[in-house]
């Protein structure tokens, strides 16, 4: 039976702590506190939830997100063309940072979740890319920033709602959803479970 030790945050007590089952919580038994959750049916999450998150991705980086009409004229702007006007516009630092943030970042997270949880099914993780993967995961697990950019497209709809007609299009509800994929993978990857499978083949 595979055990570890795991040292509490709280109180640095060491425990030992057996494989436990999906969808259990290890505690600390001095102070209580929560030491290793095993999330409910990891890997078959992931992967479903990458995967949605994948095929969402083209449409709501190159779907139009709202169209705005002002007297007779009317316009409309996806996350890719409103990269490419902020770069048109010298500003090169902020379309940068859009492209890294909020295209580069999360197709990447998306892929490897998908690749590490499928490898992890096919038996993959005792070879020598899997754990370089797994730990390119974890340094770019923070770095997408989808929630900010849709901030910033409510707010934008806020004022500009009284001063032209505004329309939602299929590109601003894809992001929507691609941004709770994203979202959902920390709540749904349980990396403990997979380093465990790494250690234990």
């Amino acid at each position: 039976m595979q055990q570890t030790v795991f040292a509490c945050n709280e109180c640095d007590y060491l425990i030992q702590i057996e494989d436990i089952p999906s969808g259990h919580v290890a505690s600390c038994p001095r102070c209580h506190h929560h030491i290793l959750h095993r999330k409910v049916n990891s890997i078959n999450r992931t992967v479903a939830i990458s995967a949605s998150g994948l095929l969402l991705f083209l449409p709501a980086t190159f779907y139009p997100l709202m169209s705005m009409k002002i007297l007779s004229l009317e316009s409309s702007a996806s996350l890719f063309s409103g990269m490419i006007a902020l770069w048109q516009s010298e500003l090169f630092l902020v379309a940068s940072l859009v492209f890294i943030f909020c295209i580069f970042t999360p197709f990447i997270k998306l892929m490897a979740a998908f690749i590490i949880c499928l490898g992890l099914k096919l038996n993959y993780q005792k070879d020598s890319w899997y754990k370089q993967l797994l730990l390119f995961y974890h340094k770019v697990d923070s770095w997408e920033m989808l929630e900010v950019f849709m901030v910033g497209i409510l707010v934008s709809i806020f004022k500009l709602n009284g001063m032209a007609d505004l329309s939602l299009n299929i590109g601003l509800l894809c992001f929507a959803a691609l941004m709770l994929c994203v979202i959902a993978l920390k709540v749904t990857l349980d990396k403990p479970l997979i380093w465990d499978k790494i250690d234990n083949g």
